[in-house]
């Protein structure tokens, strides 16, 4: 008889065989050094900004993890959006590699850091510090909100009661669909994985607390979003530089997974920060695969002949 451990093991195995993608092969890769073959829409009154190129190490931010060396190792995007204290008022846009469209089971992922006033977040009751980063799969190369596709984006500073925010086709998902069953920060699943980090030196920062738990502020992470035409569902993972990684959420509703890719970057609020130069994002390394992902009698296959060989190992 199986013992309860081997039962456990032989549901994870089953687990990833079915969930994970088995091979890759790169459909598309932008350092996002040059605008040259990306589009913009916009939402709001215009109070947006997006440089392509952007050397960010001038900032004090180290390079990015999945970036390959060369005179564009610390480049990429700068988003910013509702800076005017003159227009206050939401704000925001979508980039999109134009002429690409995908299908089929594919995978996107991208590296983003994000940067903010830590004096007004902690003091100022993150009045005007709050913005959202992210993007999806299923792009439609026109909508500039959140309106089609699978879509994931996080707050900078876990200034909002629903920092991870996930969408099917512009259906915004529920707490209770989320991986760890919140949409907010402060709990464990985020805040343990995403502990507070202080702002770089060269930022003159430092005499603020670090930043907020549960929040990707002032660190690299990387999107993955791997959609499965087959399962009809969408898997978001988060991955530190360290190869550390935390499911986020599987889409499971329905949701247009043929199409292009988006970048998301947007203030939702219409409060202005009194630090525009220490409250923005960055984009860099955008890269889309092709996955295989096994059948699902081949991936049962193999996971019962490793706990069979697990057993004849106990019984031994």
């Amino acid at each position: 008889m199986m013992s309860t451990s081997l039962r456990f093991a032989t549901l994870a195995s089953l687990t990833f065989f079915l969930a994970a993608p088995a091979d890759a092969a790169e459909l598309f890769r932008d350092e996002l050094a040059s605008g040259a073959g990306w589009g913009i829409n916009s939402f709001g009154d215009g109070d947006h900004a997006a440089t392509f190129g952007y050397d960010y190490s001038a900032d004090g931010i180290p390079e990015a993890p999945n970036s390959q060396g060369g005179d564009t190792a610390t480049s990429g995007v700068k988003a910013v959006a509702n800076t005017d204290s003159g227009s206050a008022a939401a704000a925001g846009f979508t980039l999109y590699p134009t002429g690409q469209s995908f299908s089929g089971s594919y995978q996107l992922r991208f590296d983003t850091w994000t940067n903010y006033d830590v004096d007004e977040r902690i003091n100022g009751g993150s009045a005007g510090t709050t913005e959202f980063i992210g993007g999806g799969v299923g792009y439609d190369d026109t909508s500039a909100d959140i309106g089609v596709g699978a879509q994931i984006i996080a707050t900078n500073d876990g200034g909002s009661g629903s920092d991870w925010r996930a969408f099917a086709d512009g259906s915004f998902l529920a707490n209770e669909d989320m991986t760890g069953g919140s949409r907010n920060g402060f709990v464990g699943h985020y805040a343990n994985f995403l502990p507070g980090v202080a702002p770089p030196g060269s930022q003159l920062q430092l005499s603020f607390p670090p930043g907020t738990a549960g929040s990707p502020g002032f660190q690299w992470v990387t999107f993955e979003i791997n959609t499965n035409v087959d399962a009809g569902r969408a898997i978001v993972t988060l991955e530190k530089p360290d190869g550390t990684r935390r499911e986020i959420v599987r889409i499971d509703q329905p949701y247009t997974s043929d199409g292009n890719i988006g970048l998301y970057y947007a203030d939702l609020f219409s409060s202005v920060t009194s630090r525009p130069d220490l409250t923005f994002g960055i984009f860099d390394n955008v890269v889309v695969s092709s996955i295989d992902v096994p059948e699902p009698a081949t991936g049962l296959l193999v996971a019962i002949g490793g706990c069979l060989a697990a057993v004849r190992r106990r019984v031994r």
